[in-house]
């Protein structure tokens, strides 16, 4: 029920496990910080794709889904790593998505476009899919250069795919 709680737009990343996700996919110590925030009413990690049974990258054509409940005034947040890219990560703005409009109707339906591809700030990006400091190829977790940045969309003069290209987020409602 509060904005910001997994990042500010144009604020250092706070140290709470945003980078771990965004340059190794370890969601573990997000997760936990989210413990200790005032608003955040259901928390967790979604990292196994549907139908296997061990956590795992989603390849192309598998989804992650995950269920919660919401009343009006709540908002979704959440934050995925882009794999083959240094500390960028999948996420809507640092506000979150409001669950419900203006006449508390749930909402529904494809969200993506509320989605946007973030630069964490905190590792020097190379080229995507190329790095050696990337998560698929680097030679232990956290080992870039440090960027010293601040979390924003995007901006480093790469080309990336867009991104419903790369990801679509859709909300759907169990009518109990």
């Amino acid at each position: 029920t509060e904005p910001g709680v997994l990042f500010t737009d144009g604020e250092a990343d706070r140290g709470d496990g945003l980078e771990a996700l965004a340059e190794d996919g370890s969601p573990s110590a997000l997760d936990s910080a989210l413990e200790g925030y005032m608003g955040v009413l259901d928390h967790g990690v979604f990292n196994t794709p549907v139908g296997m049974s061990e956590s795992g990258t989603a390849a192309p054509g598998e989804t992650y889904e995950f269920s919660f409940v919401a009343s009006p005034g709540a908002y979704l947040s959440f934050a995925t790593m882009s794999v083959q890219t240094n500390d960028l990560f999948y996420a809507p703005d640092g506000a979150g998505i409001p669950l419900f409009d203006a006449d508390l109707r749930a909402v529904r339906g494809d969200i993506t476009d509320q989605i946007s591809l973030w630069d964490a700030g905190t590792e020097v990006n190379q080229a995507p899919g190329e790095g050696a400091d990337q998560g698929a190829r680097q030679a232990a977790p956290n080992t870039g250069a440090d960027e010293g940045g601040v979390v924003q969309i995007v901006n480093d003069g790469f080309t990336y795919p867009d991104t419903a290209d790369a990801i679509r987020v859709t909300i759907t409602i169990d009518e109990q």
